[in-house]
């Protein structure tokens, strides 16, 4: 794959990982929020959407601690952490199998985020996530 190439096809990799994450986040969020209104906290639906989470890690992101950090208390809001409908996408820069893809939410908590994605074979990977703090430091987040 050329330069050029990865350049269109990387940001479009990680939409398509925010697209699938805004789409379980939205439906576990529901059914949480549906069985907690109920009086309900079930095990089964946090095993089941665990699961779900689990395969989309692992078919976007490397398998490290940070990356999975999400599956330790399933974390999910609303509106949700990715939105590729609204959030702003742009490729900030390429170099050695290397490319950062900056992410700016346009919704909710409006917070900018960083991705590295790494060339593996022909696949492109999530590195790392990183958010722009208060502080106007960059600090390592989970997916």
């Amino acid at each position: 794959m050329t330069k050029s190439d990865a350049e269109e096809v990387v940001p479009e990799i990680l939409k398509k990982f925010m697209r699938e994450m805004n789409q379980w986040e939205c439906e576990f969020f529901d059914e949480r929020k549906d069985n907690l209104n109920k009086g309900a906290d079930s095990l089964e639906l946090k095993e089941t959407y665990a699961s779900r989470l689990e395969r989309i890690l692992d078919a976007y992101a490397l398998k490290d601690k940070s990356n999975y950090g999400r599956l330790i208390d399933l974390g999910c809001t609303r509106p949700a952490t990715y939105d590729p409908e609204t959030d702003e996408v742009e490729l900030v820069s390429h170099s050695d199998g290397v490319m950062v893809v900056q992410v700016q939410q346009m919704k909710g908590a409006e917070v900018c985020s960083r991705f590295y994605l790494v060339a593996k074979g022909a696949d492109w990977k999530i590195k790392k996530r990183e958010m722009l703090s208060f502080d106007e430091k960059w600090r390592r987040v989970p997916l």
